[in-house]
């Protein structure tokens, strides 16, 4: 009997889950570029009037179609606002002296914590999907802590794109539910000489060991050939473990999420007003070419005879102020201009208003009346998409953190918590006396009164700042002006 085929295992099998939502996480991305980006996409965005037509100029004309068309790159700003919105305020970050350096760069290429945090928000807003790694060098037994300060050896946080998570596997371990099994794409710049750069794609396996439970990590790569028929590994199985040898139990990787931070995919937030932005954009190629067809002046006459227009025109009329044309009786010119087609226009304006109502769902509540029964209905899903997002950011990297100091062998607090009091809806002067009135009536604290103006974006002195102020420079009180004592009047005897 002959020996079965032996099959590679391929270490580049993409999740059907991650298959489905990249068409997705792409027409976001590419929104996000902005024109040049859309443009250079061709017909997948603005498709062809008449696909079926390769005739020459017929291919010329859609270039001329597609050049013309202008694409608003709202979806980009939306991002910018939203973003600028959680980092407008400092975030909160305490962690041990021993974390600094990661505090300062947090995975060796001179991005700072909160920096990578930024970016992994931005992510999370296009893609709903990314995930951050807390990574440590193979030592050969503990390290010391003044390896630690030099930066020798030390936790890096990796940050990963929804595109770079490939696979996962998940096992329960009592009442946790732990990664089991995970892939990631990683880039590495190989030089081919002493100036030329080929950047070579890397898969990054993280398992548990099946019998010791140990994490593990295995670094792979396509193997060279034009079929690309399979990956080989790069190096041995290598078995990361804390400042005092002992390996983990757990792969350190936090999913990040628009929802959750579970290994479950979420909805892009940005894809709604992505879509509605290509739209957008082929309304302004329709507009565009209808202004510029339609927008075209053209000359006409009539009562013109044969005779005339060889005879006394001789087959030119010159219009404009240093020309004239010579007319026989009741002939007529003009110039013909026809409407632009205002449909397309309509159009734009139409989804402008629905991407800005989109954008503003992504950071405020409803603003209208509702009952109870629906305020509590619409709490988790109205209240701020932005505000989710920024929870899961912050709590991914509190996990993070949390794995870089089991690596350092290191105590303390930590604490990360980026801003999420958003200043959108400032206060009106008539919200403001509303509280300060509530205030001086005792109907609310000094704090309550001080918290409110604070979220309001109109005071933006800390508390113990202000108090300070308060105890230095009492408020000045003008005093009453005694009251003018009567003359008593000598009475004359």
């Amino acid at each position: 009997m002959p020996d079965p085929v032996q099959r590679s295992e391929n270490v580049a099998f993409i999740r059907a889950e991650v298959t489905a939502a990249a068409p997705d996480w792409m027409v976001v991305e590419d929104c996000v570029k902005g024109q040049r980006q859309v443009k250079k996409r061709g017909d997948k965005y603005l498709p062809r009037p008449n696909p079926g037509n390769t005739d020459l100029d017929n291919l010329a004309r859609y270039d001329a179609y597609l050049g013309r068309s202008v694409f608003h790159n709202i979806t980009g700003r939306t991002l910018k606002g939203l973003v600028g919105q959680v980092f407008a305020r400092d975030s909160e970050i305490e962690i041990p002296a021993a974390l600094d350096p990661v505090k300062v760069d947090a995975q060796g290429d001179g991005v700072s914590l909160e920096q990578q945090a930024k970016r992994a928000l931005r992510g999370i807003m296009m893609t709903g999907r990314g995930g951050v790694l807390t990574d440590y060098p193979v030592t050969e037994g503990p390290t010391t802590l003044a390896q630690q300060q030099s930066g020798e050896i030390r936790p890096v946080i990796k940050l990963y794109r929804a595109t770079e998570i490939i696979n996962w596997r998940t096992k329960t371990v009592g009442a946790k539910v732990l990664l089991s099994k995970l892939v990631l794409v990683e880039f590495e710049d190989v030089e081919k000489d002493e100036f030329e750069i080929e950047t070579e794609k890397r898969y990054r396996v993280l398992r548990l060991d099946a019998v010791t439970g140990n994490y593990t990590v295995q670094i792979y790569r396509d193997i060279d050939g034009k079929n690309n028929s399979g990956q080989e590994p790069l190096g041995e199985v290598l078995t990361p473990v804390d400042s005092s040898a002992k390996p983990f139990k757990e792969i350190p990787f936090s999913f990040i999420g628009a929802e959750n931070n579970d290994h479950i995919i979420d909805d892009a937030p940005l894809l709604d007003i992505a879509n509605l932005n290509i739209a957008h954009f082929c309304n302004s190629a329709d507009h565009e070419e209808s202004t510029f067809v339609t927008g075209q002046p053209t000359l006409w006459a009539s009562g013109i005879t044969k005779e005339w227009n060889e005879d006394v025109l001789q087959g030119n009329m010159n219009f404009g102020a240093l020309g004239g044309i010579a007319l026989p009786k009741d002939a007529q010119a003009g110039i013909l201009q026809a409407d632009p087609n205002t449909m397309a226009m309509a159009g734009m304006e139409h989804k402008e208003n629905q991407m800005v109502a989109l954008g503003a769902k992504l950071v405020e509540a409803k603003q209208v009346e509702r009952t109870a029964t629906e305020a509590k209905q619409d709490e988790a899903a109205e209240l701020s998409i932005l505000g989710s997002a920024t929870k899961n950011v912050s709590l991914a990297y509190q996990n993070a953190l949390e794995w870089a100091q089991q690596f350092a062998g290191t105590s303390g607090t930590i604490t990360f918590e980026l801003n999420s009091d958003f200043d959108l809806a400032k206060m009106t002067p008539q919200e403001r006396a509303q509280i300060i009135a509530e205030w001086q009536a005792e109907a609310i604290s000094r704090t309550e009164m001080r918290h409110n103006l604070k979220r309001g974006g109109i005071a933006f002195q800390e508390d113990e700042e202000y108090k300070g102020e308060i105890l230095i420079d009492p408020p000045i009180t003008i005093p009453e002006e005694p009251e003018e004592e009567e003359e008593e009047e000598e009475i004359e005897e």
